[in-house]
């Protein structure tokens, strides 16, 4: 998309001013083009714009409201914050306000606040698979892995729907930008499950060639090494699977908790006004 010169935006912006607007939004290829919308409108109206604007994450829709209701849609290569469109001076921002965590960042959170309850399942899962030494063993963790996975996702997903026919209809957690973390939440939980299972196979894949390997080779350092690259690569996915347990009692026990408690703190509220306003 190429960005408008200076003409094309001037001829755009006393369009709006003369109430000529386009119910289709302006596609703005960047913050700098905006940012000359803004200006322009600065030097013909000789007055600041209030600007609206709305974080969707993957766009921002904006609208100069005591102008005109033209709609813009801001596209860039990178998620935008308030702190993009400082040089707004009379401004309103909906949704988020700051990045939505990423799934690498997600995961090295989660790793930080929940290591303390996995590391002991890794290291007794580790033990007994390296003293048990069982082929046949192993193929029932990872058959159970897969199947623990697969119904975790398919759960987790009728959750999530219903969870948003409710959180759609609750439109401050929309604009506080609460609604989007629990989408990036819901994203992330789900990625951590599919990879739960891809890892589940690869670990299964390794543990046959190891087996192959250590079955045609006599060697004492070689049974050894082999066994503990087994016990290691089913003991890290079995504690990657509780990992993503452990996330789903942490988030969406408190987000239930939390979108019920709002509601009933709001009623509360409400009721002290009415009873408390009456008296006086």
């Amino acid at each position: 998309m190429t960005s408008r010169d200076s003409n094309q935006i001037q001829s755009i912006c006393r369009k709006l001013l003369n109430n000529e607007y386009n119910p289709i939004a302006l596609q703005i290829s960047s913050i700098d083009e905006f940012q000359r919308f803004y200006s322009t409108f600065v030097n013909l109206t000789k007055s600041i714009p209030n600007v609206s604007f709305v974080n969707l994450e993957t766009i921002v829709k904006a609208q100069f409201s005591d102008i005109s209701p033209q709609h813009f849609d801001i596209l860039t290569d990178k998620p935008l914050t308030e702190n993009d469109f400082s040089f707004a001076e009379k401004k309103v921002w909906y949704g988020a306000d700051s990045n939505i965590q990423g799934f690498g960042r997600f995961l090295t959170t989660e790793f930080k606040e929940n290591w303390q309850k996995i590391t002991p399942i890794f290291f007794l899962s580790f033990i007994l698979l390296y003293l048990a030494n069982s082929d046949t063993l192993y193929e029932v963790i990872a058959t159970l892995l897969i199947q623990s996975g697969t119904v975790f996702l398919s759960v987790f997903l009728i959750f999530t729907v219903s969870q948003s026919h409710i959180l759609q209809q609750d439109r401050s957690l929309f604009q506080s930008g609460i609604l989007q973390k629990y989408y990036s939440d819901d994203r992330n939980v789900i990625l951590m499950g599919i990879l739960t299972i891809a890892l589940t196979f690869f670990s299964q894949m390794l543990i046959e060639n190891i087996s192959f390997i250590t079955s045609s080779t006599a060697t004492d350092w070689v049974l050894v090494l082999g066994r503990l690259l087994k016990s290691f690569s089913a003991s890290i996915v079995i504690s990657i699977l509780f990992n993503t347990f452990f996330i789903v009692a942490n988030y969406y026990l408190d987000r239930t908790r939390d979108v019920l408690e709002r509601d009933l703190a709001s009623e509360l509220l409400h009721e002290d006004y009415q009873r408390f306003s009456k008296r006086s």
